[in-house]
């Protein structure tokens, strides 16, 4: 599925394990490769904007 999702123009974010609760999923994501990015909580919102704007452009 990750190939699936990145053949389609798909981007998966996850946020880092410094700024998470609880690691569990954003980590099982990580472990797969599957993440296009892993950011700090304080970047996953600017970071979303920009991917929605550049994909408008």
């Amino acid at each position: 599925r990750q190939r699936h999702h990145r053949q389609c123009g798909g981007r998966v974010f996850a946020q880092d394990e410094a700024t998470s609760v609880v690691w569990g999923m954003p980590g099982a994501a990580v472990a797969t490769g599957a993440c296009s990015a892993v950011l700090p909580l304080s970047e996953m919102g600017p970071r979303i904007a920009r991917a929605i704007v550049g994909e408008r452009s």
